[in-house]
């Protein structure tokens, strides 16, 4: 990453306006933006200013007014505004911007957040909300189901510093959509307490450290203004809005400076996988997982992970995925020998290139049986070795054991204590020294609590 060296640094304190209201700046221009317009020379103009119509407003595109609050954070709320102009999205959040773009509350650029929009998109809201405050950009949410992206965008803007011409060339860009430029906000107070009407300035010069990003949405020839956005709450200016006399292009407010434009803003789903169905089935000691996709794309496969408090899972096994297809389909894991509870179950949707996201959680409740039972033993007759199943309602102390046809014993399988749930133990007709029994009728017996159950089963060598 690019390390930008940034000339001066556009950042004020406070300036009171009332008892209960401060307004913020904070635009800072890198020097290699500044310096770029010290050697290169706008595009010539390629239009017919005539042609244009005299009046135009993209404020219906608009998302709500937003409100930077005590914080220099204009210029990552006039490039969340273009895009949510742009876009269908139209609360995506400034926070995502503000701690991971280049800048700070104490001032930024907005080409930088408009690459960022580029590069990585930006979220929704709800994915890291406005703390009025620097933040860090690793707060944000991991995986959120969309972010907003740009396919387009200006960082060194179409100009530098206002000329004569700009006013023309700003009403050029409006063409085809909003677009942001800076200003100089005088220290007179005019600006900050603007109510309404086309603001003039007719003061002197601005000190340069009173930069301001704002959007741009329209203009009118007939009474000389441009329309713009602001970020100072809807109880500002004209709900939110400003009108700004042509004049105020060339003097000492510069409206209009380092136009930035952006287009092609797209939703790009960060889910690359769409989960339509995730359920689970009991049967005794087992949970089958089942969960179904309707499309994906780049699915590298899931983790099966697993709970038993809600919120420290952990992995069980990888279930490879189908890669990208629009075909629907369906998966299950099977998870055996499990003890009587409450389990919680999630799945770790994994892509080729390493991003993950998680599906939302599901509660499986495993009963205990209802009562004692001695299954029979399977196979039966058996050659090398038998299961035997048996069922607990409670914690028992359990034996188990193996008798010959005289009614001896051969074998103890089990004695202890066992826990309430469904059970198996293995015999592979070895005496208690590890000898091998002869074929057979033989028994065995279980006796858990009050329970005693006895069953046959025959072995054939």
């Amino acid at each position: 990453m690019i390390a930008f060296i940034f000339a001066l640094v556009i950042f004020v304190p406070d300036i009171a306006v009332g008892a209960d209201e401060n307004k913020m700046f904070g635009l800072t221009i890198p020097a290699e933006v500044l310096n770029y317009w010290t050697t290169h020379l706008p595009d010539t103009a390629k239009y017919n200013s005539n042609a244009f119509p005299t009046a135009l407003d993209w404020g219906n595109n608009d998302s709500q007014i937003k409100n930077q609050l005590s914080c220099g954070s204009c210029w990552a709320f006039a490039s969340v505004a273009l895009v949510e102009n742009l876009g269908t999205k139209n609360d995506l959040s400034e926070q995502v911007v503000l701690s991971c773009a280049t800048g700070s509350c104490a001032g930024g650029w907005y080409g930088n957040a408009l690459k960022y929009f580029h590069d990585y998109g930006v979220p929704d809201e709800n994915c890291y909300q406005y703390l009025i405050a620097d933040g860090v950009c690793e707060d944000k949410c991991t995986n959120p189901s969309y972010v907003e992206k740009l396919s387009n965008y200006d960082y060194y803007g179409r100009w530098g510093v206002p000329t004569a011409s700009t006013v023309n060339d700003l009403k050029n860009l409006l063409q085809s959509g909003p677009v942001i430029v800076s200003l100089y906000v005088p220290a007179d107070g005019t600006f900050e307490s603007y109510s309404e009407g086309i603001y003039n300035y007719n003061g002197g010069a601005i000190s340069s450290d009173r930069g301001h990003a704002v959007l741009v949405v329209g203009y009118n020839d007939v009474e000389g203004y441009f329309k713009a956005k602001n970020s100072w709450g809807s109880d500002w200016g004209e709900a939110g809005y400003f009108r700004i006399s042509y004049d105020d292009v060339t003097d000492d407010v510069q409206f209009g400076g380092y136009a930035c434009t952006g287009s092609g803003a797209y939703t790009y789903q960060t889910t690359p996988v769409e989960l339509s169905a995730f359920s689970a089935q009991t049967q005794k000691n087992q949970i089958r997982l089942l969960w179904t996709t309707s499309s994906e794309s780049n699915n590298y496969g899931f983790d099966v992970e697993k709970s038993s408090d809600g919120d420290n899972f952990q992995r069980l096994i990888f279930i490879k995925g189908f890669g990208t297809t629009n075909l629907p389909q369906t998966y299950s894991f099977l998870d055996t020998d499990v003890p009587i509870g409450n389990y919680y179950y999630r799945l770790k949707q994994i892509d080729f290139d390493g991003q993950t996201t998680y599906s939302a959680k599901i509660e499986v409740r495993l009963n205990a049986p209802s009562d004692y039972l001695l299954a029979q033993n399977y196979p039966n007759p058996f050659n090398q070795a038998t299961n035997i199943s048996f069922e607990l309602p409670e914690m028992s102390d359990v034996s188990l054991t193996i008798f010959n046809a005289l009614g001896q014993a051969v074998k103890t399988l089990l004695d202890y204590n066992m826990r309430a749930g469904y059970h198996s133990v293995h015999w592979n007709g070895q005496d208690e020294n590890g000898g091998l029994v002869p074929s057979g009728l033989y028994y065995y017996q279980i006796q858990a609590g009050d329970y005693t159950k006895t069953r046959r089963l025959v072995l054939i060598r």
